[in-house]
């Protein structure tokens, strides 16, 4: 899998670009602030429909992006896939909205479309698979749970649609659940029918959720088995790295999606008045987390710094192995500004993964001097310069 060409329109500081791409390693630099983070930006957002760097799209297109024929402003991204399958074309389009009297609103609506064809934006996940790489990853090991379930959700909904849609729906559920929680919590809603009503939410809870711990369950597994040695062979300890997954209630021995779902269930009614109390849905998958070991040490809590980069590093190799092994194609490889956070062991170990066949990577650096003469023979490269990009 590899990307031919990027294209973007008014997509933050790239006012225009028509970008061709090697299938193996491209090598991009330039100052800080230049947009040479942006490309990996736009190559992830195309792959997710999700920024790594911003919650608010609107901060995506260009401040001086101007509509055209009673149109909005908008950025639009633009990548030519190369599958095994065949090529496809994809696109995403962020418009900003107006009110009523032509004002911009400041919120944005998006268009996705396949091979010109319009889609969901669900149906985009997974065309593109890519596994991002930023300093900012060590919150994977010490920061808090929400990026760790991230890392699962967003591994998991490259490989697979039906676990997107379900997250999807998840989601929803949790926040419709919440809402009645709230409502009868501040006496907004009388209590009377409070058994009956959340009886029908526990079901939809407990199968959509069971269906995604089976899923992130079965990853952890398979991650445990790359993860570990990955971790071994980059720090030359002999004991490896351990994926704990933590889940907030009693998961019982088995890991198929209908026992799961029926433990998630029985303890929903458990937790029922404690639910009513806090006005909030306490158990389940949005509030599960991972725990990394190593000889039984949470490097979470006690590991040093070195040793939280290399889990990190482990990590996101086992997620693009993982990738690889499900889908019988390499991910597309982002690296953001990495190769300066690492010492030489590892950075010998990430650079020969870049090297192996059939690997498009894509890396950014601010100093060439981080690369050696035959490496830098090897690549193509891009300076970038205040949103323009000259081969180099």
């Amino acid at each position: 899998m590899y990307v031919s060409n990027l294209s973007l329109r008014d997509f933050r500081v790239y006012r225009r670009l028509d970008l061709p791409l090697s299938a193996n390693t491209t090598l991009i630099y330039g100052a800080n602030a230049s947009g040479k983070t942006t490309l990996l930006e736009a190559l992830f957002y195309l792959a997710t429909t999700r920024s790594p760097r911003t919650s608010n799209d609107r901060e995506l297109v260009h401040w001086h992006a101007q509509g055209e024929a009673g149109v909005t402003p908008f950025a639009r991204l633009v990548a030519e896939l190369h599958r095994t399958g065949g090529k496809t074309r994809l696109e995403v389009i962020v418009q900003l909205r107006a009110n009523d009297q032509g004002h911009l609103t400041g919120t944005t609506q998006k268009l996705v479309r396949v091979d010109r064809r319009t889609v969901r934006a669900l149906d985009l996940i997974g065309q593109l698979r890519v596994v991002l790489f930023t300093p900012a990853d060590l919150l994977l090991v010490d920061g808090p749970p929400t990026e760790r379930r991230r890392y699962l959700d967003i591994t998991l909904s490259q490989l697979d649609p039906h676990y997107v849609r379900a997250l999807a729906q998840y989601n929803r559920l949790v926040q419709q659940r919440n809402g009645l929680l709230r409502a009868w919590r501040e006496r907004r809603r009388p209590l009377r029918a409070v058994d009956d009503e959340l009886a029908y939410w526990d079901r939809e809870l407990a199968a959509t959720g069971g269906y995604l711990l089976a899923e992130r369950l079965r990853a952890v597994t398979d991650l445990n088995q790359l993860v570990g040695p990955l971790f071994c062979e980059i720090t030359g300890n002999a004991q490896p790295l351990e994926m704990r997954y933590q889940a907030s209630c009693d998961l019982g021995t088995g890991n198929d999606a209908g026992g799961l779902a029926q433990r998630l269930g029985i303890r929903l009614q458990e937790l029922r008045r404690e639910e009513l109390n806090r006005g909030q849905t306490l158990i389940g998958p949005h509030r599960d987390d991972l725990r990394f070991t190593v000889g039984g040490i949470n490097l979470g809590v006690y590991g040093s710094r070195g040793q939280q980069r290399s889990v990190t590093l482990a990590l996101k190799l086992g997620e693009a192995e993982l990738m690889h092994t499900r889908s019988g194609e390499t991910p597309v490889l982002l690296l953001d500004d990495l190769l300066s956070e690492l010492d030489t062991q590892r950075r010998t170990h990430l650079l020969r993964v870049i090297s192996r066949p059939q690997q498009q990577t894509l890396l950014t650096t601010t100093d060439l001097s981080d690369f050696d003469t035959d490496f830098l023979q090897n690549v193509q490269r891009l300076r970038v310069e205040e949103g323009q990009i000259y081969p180099s």
